[in-house]
């Protein structure tokens, strides 16, 4: 088992647990949200290490043709790495040894592009081509073919297209709902109505989001339909109120509320408003994340005296601790396919990342370094994990991928912008055009 320094600051526990404070244990979400802007510099790429995960060592061969524009294939080329490296099925090799795939190109400008795949022996795997006449953008197209060629191969759904919601904070305090793209090339604000709006997450069939606002009478659970834009609220609370995700189905949530000083996790049906509580403990239960089949539910406890994960098997009522390092783990979440978790833990001296088995029985250390990093969220194929990054108190997305490797910044926002709680869906598509 991974072993974890813990550096637990007095103010922190205070205001995790500090049973007269109104808010509660919502503070265990809030201390990393409420953040001034500081400058923001790009030194915390750090060294990555980790193990392999399941990717394809792909080569990537140009055919030579006299017609080819050599300044639009090398921007093709690079469209295409792009697109290859972030899915997070591929490695990109520059030489033919110890490869698993072989891609070869062919462009004719205003003609054709086309690819094969093969496998060392020569075997064919992959061949499609796309009529390049009247294109003028050909990222789509290569965009496109790329999408092919992953489920093709894999079987897989493509993330590239896939939407990413956040709460973005600027030097003005104003909490916007943003959606991007996992390059972070998009930005689209979907909501900015001057409330302090946190902790979004995407309804299982992405057409609305549910989230968090707080204000001086209390806190909601609402719900932002994004094809009108309305706005709705499903579930409201004086005060003590935080941390709603959806059910399995869509038709009921779960939340953090405050009882007499500590906090229990409740399930509401949305259509007739009924509550039912789901822990009764004299300790702090919070963080409920339901398993993508409805029948195992994680929460954060503090009954063992530490911050620690825990498990629910919703038929049987068994429930058993996930967590046994350190002195705080939180912020678990589920893989889509649900065999692997994800959550944020302290070690020497700062939070970083951990992904285990739905069983707890193997853990591993995703970040290393002098950047905290929390509120882990799985991309949508389960290769990679977004992420929040903390250093002089700005939040900035990244991410990297299971084993550590390539992580990158996902936005370009300035130093006075935070970004935090992120959620990843694949059932939304952008266009492409976008």
């Amino acid at each position: 088992m991974l072993k974890i320094i813990i550096y637990l600051p007095v103010f922190f526990k205070s205001l995790l647990f500090f049973p007269g404070y109104r808010t509660g244990w919502l503070f265990i979400f809030l201390i990393t949200i409420v953040s001034t802007a500081h400058a923001y510099q790009d030194e915390e790429i750090i060294e990555i290490r980790g193990f392999k995960y399941g990717r394809l060592k792909l080569a990537i061969e140009i055919e030579k043709n006299p017609r080819t524009d050599k300044k639009q294939l090398k921007k093709i080329v690079e469209v295409l790495n792009k697109n290859l490296l972030l899915s997070g099925v591929f490695d990109i090799q520059s030489n033919y040894d110890d490869i698993d795939l072989s891609l070869k190109l062919r462009f004719i400008p205003y003609h054709e592009i086309r690819a094969w795949i093969f496998t060392p022996d020569g075997t064919q795997l992959y061949d499609h081509s796309k009529s390049l006449k009247g294109v003028k953008d050909f990222q789509p197209v290569v965009l496109k073919m790329v999408e092919k060629i992953i489920f093709q191969l894999t079987g897989e759904k493509s993330i590239l297209r896939s939407a990413i919601v956040y709460v973005e904070k600027n030097a003005n305090s104003q909490y916007k709902l943003v959606m991007t793209d996992p390059f972070g090339e998009i930005r689209k604000v979907v909501l900015n109505d001057n409330k302090y709006n946190i902790l979004p997450r995407w309804n299982p069939d992405a057409s609305s989001i549910l989230f968090t606002t707080l204000d001086n009478r209390g806190s909601k659970l609402r719900q932002l339909i994004l094809e009108t834009g309305e706005v709705a609220t499903l579930f409201s609370k004086m005060g003590k109120l935080s941390g709603g995700t959806w059910g399995a189905d869509g038709n009921e949530l779960m939340f953090t509320q405050s009882e007499e000083g500590n906090s229990d996790i409740f399930k509401v049906k949305i259509k007739d408003s009924a509550v039912s509580r789901m822990t009764f403990r004299s300790s702090t239960e919070a963080n409920p994340r339901l398993s993508p089949d409805g029948k195992r539910l994680l929460f954060v406890s503090n009954r063992s005296g530490s911050i620690q994960i825990y498990q629910r098997i919703l038929e049987t009522g068994e429930t058993f601790r996930m967590t046994f390092e350190g002195y705080n783990n939180y912020e678990p979440n589920w893989s889509n396919d649900g065999a692997y978790i994800v959550f944020s833990g302290i070690k020497d001296k700062r939070f970083q990342i951990f992904m285990m088995d739905r069983d707890g029985e193997f853990v591993q250390q995703v970040t290393y370094g002098d950047t905290s990093a929390e509120q882990p969220i799985w991309s949508p194929n389960g290769r990679q994990i977004l992420f929040v990054a903390k250093k002089n108190y700005t939040q900035k997305l990244y991410i990297i991928r299971v084993d550590g490797t390539l992580r990158r910044r996902l936005t370009r926002s300035g130093p006075e912008i935070n970004e935090f709680n992120p959620t990843w869906t694949a059932k939304y598509q952008w266009p492409q055009n976008q």
